[in-house]
Order: C-alpha cells, then structure tokens, then sequence
C-alpha cells in the first residue's frame, strides 16, 4: 500500500509526487515505491546518472544529522543555485519539480526521506508544511520498521525451506548486502566464501569478481544465463552459488530481499533422510539405514561394520532393497537414493 499511501499523502499537502528513500546510494531509487508521477522522472535521473550531483542529498543528509528531521528547499540552495546548478536547469525544471521537501525518519535499521515535490508554478513548502511533517515521522517510523521485520521474518521462513531440504541459502538486499543466512550456509563459510561487509565474498580474486557481478546483473536485469559460479577452496572440491532473484510478486517494498543466494557444497554427497526411504519404498528401519549407507558412498562392508551388523545379514537387507525399490545393481540403487536426497531433501555427510 505504500505508492496508494505516497498518492494520498501528495494530494493532502499539495504535492505534485513522492519516493521513498533509503540513505544510501541513490541509484536504486528505481527499485523503491513512488507515485506514477515520479516514475520517469527516476528512471531519467538514474539512467542521466543524475544521482552522482544530487545537491538536496549531498546538502540535505547533514542537516538530519545536526537534528533537522524535515528539510525544505529553501534550507539547502538559493536562487542562484536555480539558476546556475545543471541539475535545476537541465533536470527538475525538465521535469516540472522545482520545489522539494524531504520528511526524515528511521527505521529499525535504516534511514530514510519521504522525498516530495512540486511544480514550479507551485508555491515553495513552507514553515507550516515542515510543522505537519514533523508530526508525520513517528508514524513513518513505526510503517517502515513493521515492514522490514515481516520482510525479514518471511525471508528467513523461505530459508528454513531451504535449510529442510539441506541447502545453504543467503538472502540478500538491493544492494547484495546479506540480510540473513541459515545454518547450512554458514558451515560452508571459511576457506573459499566469508561475510565481510555485510557482503558474501569469495577469497579467490577472480571468482570473487564473477561472484559480485552475477549477483549485481541478477539484482539489476533478473536471471542470468549462467545462473551460478563455482568458488574454488584449496584441498577441496569448490562451492557452486546459484543466484536466484526473487520474483516480484514475493518481494516486500524498498531494498529488503531481493536475491536469494542458494550454496552448494560439492565435497558433500546428498543422502535421504531414513524416514523418506520408509515411507517411500516400504523398507524397515534396518533397511533404510542401510540404503542410506550405501547412498553415502560406503560398500556393503564398510556399511554393515557402520551399523554392526554381519556381512549375511547386509546382503540379506540388500536384496530386500533391491526387490522393494525396483533396482537390480547397488550403482543402480545410489543412483536412485540420490535422486530422491536432492529432490526431496536429506542429510549430507562429508
């Protein structure tokens, strides 16, 4: 409901458009909900590369800081700065949004500025529009910080569903900072990926590049052709990382989720849970441990001295498998056992 809120809340103050505003680098304002008005203006003033000289930015972020939560036009420039600056001459005054006004509140973990404004042949926001505004930045607050933790908590739902299946999965913002990370994925962290920054970087120089630039093409143009990069750590096989945008339909508002980063350990062998292999092919428990042994990597020895059984006794549970789960050869049975693990999910063992 926030570009429904940014309508009506234009129209109360007599503003010709809004965008909502993280405080960080302004080129993604694309990404961010604003009224129709503001959409071309946006896309021009990212494509124009506009964001790179925003003097109400630039000027306007310290004055927050001094403790000016709402900051009007005539607070940062002058009249010459109209009519000189090329931002004012060959940008607002193209697009009708001479005057600005910019209501700053926080988040749980963010700022950000309600950014409004109106034609030239609009009066400036004045003293008595900057009192309503102040008034406004509670509400702001409360908004945004309920929204990034239902953001965050269903984020990390989905990250569950990936830690079930035994993936390690990163979810990350606009701007490839991580958000949050499940279980699986931090035991792949170390020798070939870490966290530093906020950022997920791999330490081989050139997969690290590859790495960043998947994840920013995806972030900015959606899948990629390539979908993964292969992270390579000494003594071991690499980690591949798939990176999968959110479809826009699942994504909440402004720079929250937007990039799921699903890992996968290839010195690891996915092995079905006993419990899928019950249920699945009707086997006892006995059985079922043994599958999963054999599924594992283990010969039927090593499996029955695993479990403590005899030898006999393995291969008398080996042909019940065999004759339960339709195969005929043990390279034939993995095969199928590991099918099952990555569809339906499973432990690893290193």
């Amino acid at each position: 409901m926030w570009q429904e809120g940014l309508e009506s809340l234009c129209r109360a103050v007599g503003a010709h458009s809004a965008v909502t505003v993280p405080r960080i680098a302004a080129e993604n304002t694309l990404l961010l909900p604003c009224t129709v008005e503001m959409e071309d203006f946006l896309k021009a003033f990212v494509a124009e590369e506009w964001y790179r000289r925003d003097l109400r930015a630039e000027r306007g972020w310290p004055l927050v800081d001094a403790g000016r939560p709402v900051v009007l036009e005539q607070d940062i420039v002058t009249s010459e700065d109209h009519a000189r600056e090329p931002l004012y001459q060959e940008f607002y005054q193209r697009h009708g949004m001479l005057w600005w006004a910019g209501i700053t509140f926080k988040s749980f973990d963010q700022h950000y500025v309600v950014s409004l404004s109106r034609r030239p042949d609009q009066n400036p926001f004045d003293e008595t529009d900057r009192r309503l505004f102040q008034a406004l930045t509670g509400h702001l607050s409360r908004a945004l910080t309920m929204a990034e933790r239902l953001a965050t908590a269903t984020a990390r739902g989905g990250l569950s569903t990936l830690e079930a299946l035994d993936c390690g999965g990163i979810l990350v913002n606009a701007r490839g900072r991580v958000i949050a990370v499940n279980a699986q994925a931090e035991t792949m962290l170390g020798d070939g990926l870490t966290i530093a920054g906020s950022r997920l970087l791999a330490r081989d120089v050139d997969s690290n590049a590859a790495l960043q630039s998947l994840i920013g093409r995806t972030l900015r143009d959606g899948p990629q052709e390539e979908g993964a990069v292969a992270i390579p750590r000494p003594l071991r096989r690499p980690i591949l990382v798939h990176v999968l945008p959110i479809p826009a339909a699942a994504r909440a508002p402004f720079l929250f989720g937007k990039a799921l980063l699903v890992l996968a350990d290839l010195d690891r062998s996915p092995v079905p849970r006993e419990t899928t292999l019950i249920r699945a092919f009707g086997l006892t428990q006995r059985e079922a441990a043994l599958a999963a042994r054999l599924a594992e990597g283990l010969d039927l020895a090593e499996a029955a001295v695993r479990l403590e059984i005899g030898r006999e006794t393995a291969r008398t549970h080996l042909k019940s498998i065999f004759h339960k789960t339709d195969t005929k050869r043990q390279t034939e049975l993995v095969a199928l056992l590991q099918r099952l693990s990555t569809q339906h999910g499973g432990t690893r063992f290193s």
